[in-house]
């Protein structure tokens, strides 16, 4: 009998202790708040923005490169003029993934503004396809040290494709698949919710050599089998100009002509 009450009072005592550990002394009559146990990963964009991983392989320092500047494409990424880490992919117009040091400085990432940074810089490189070779570049514990005059928002000057945004959770869940869309369609994502689903359920199963035709603005889908972040089934989503360098750069990778935005 007393080991029988024993652990009937250990489970109670375990049912019990989460919330008392994790209510954090919330206010009377105020709903009980848990902590969030992880955040979710921030994906890393290639050199040319096409593909994404949240740990690409083959991972190199970078020893020639303390510092750089570039144009600010997102609070995490830049865009430099040139930059050529252990020999490897494109060297002009590439991406460089930002993590910065001090959080507060992202305020400071405004689209289109120069900046210089100083970082711990690494490369990156994983194949996605038998044809094609995805390249990465990091910025660790970047600092931003200079910068132009902020007057004004600029507006994007190139694109990128973002893996399963939150906006588009809803529509991932009713398709079943993940859905990677490019960048600028989620500045307005209202306007464009519209034409994206419409898109995203008609995806096509297209080569990226194949001809692009028709409205250049108009937002088209393709299947897009092992290139999300997860390696699930995935559709790509962007604007028939995005899907026209697509095909450039499928068969010049290293094409330095960044994304249309």
């Amino acid at each position: 009998m007393r080991q029988i009450l024993c652990a009937i009072t250990g489970l109670l005592i375990a049912l019990s202790w989460p919330h008392d550990a994790l209510a954090q002394n919330a206010p009377a009559g105020s709903p009980l708040t848990f902590p969030q146990v992880a955040s979710i990963p921030v994906p890393l964009q290639s050199t040319s923005g096409r593909f994404s991983s949240l740990n690409p392989p083959n991972q190199l320092r970078c020893p020639f490169y303390t510092r750089v500047i570039g144009r600010v494409v997102s609070p995490r990424l830049i865009m430099v003029n040139e930059m050529d880490c252990q020999g490897r992919g494109q060297t002009q117009n590439v991406f460089v993934n930002v993590e910065l040091s001090n959080p507060a400085d992202a305020a400071q990432m405004i689209t289109g503004r120069r900046v210089a940074i100083t970082a711990t810089f690494r490369s990156a490189w994983e194949h996605r396809t038998a044809e094609f070779t995805a390249d990465y570049l990091i910025a660790e514990k970047a600092e931003l040290v200079a910068g132009d005059p902020i007057d004004r928002l600029a507006p994007a000057f190139t694109s990128y494709m973002i893996c399963q945004p939150p906006e588009l959770d809803a529509l991932a869940r009713a398709l079943g698949s993940e859905v990677c869309v490019q960048s600028t369609l989620m500045t307005n994502h209202i306007t464009t919710a519209p034409a994206l689903e419409t898109a995203a359920r008609a995806a096509q199963d297209v080569s990226p050599t194949d001809v692009v035709s028709g409205d250049p603005d108009a937002v088209t889908c393709r299947l897009d089998p092992g290139n999300s972040d997860r390696q699930l089934h995935a559709i790509a989503c962007a604007r028939n100009s995005y899907w026209a360098w697509y095909k450039v750069k499928w068969r010049t990778p290293l094409s330095p002509t960044p994304a249309p935005p």
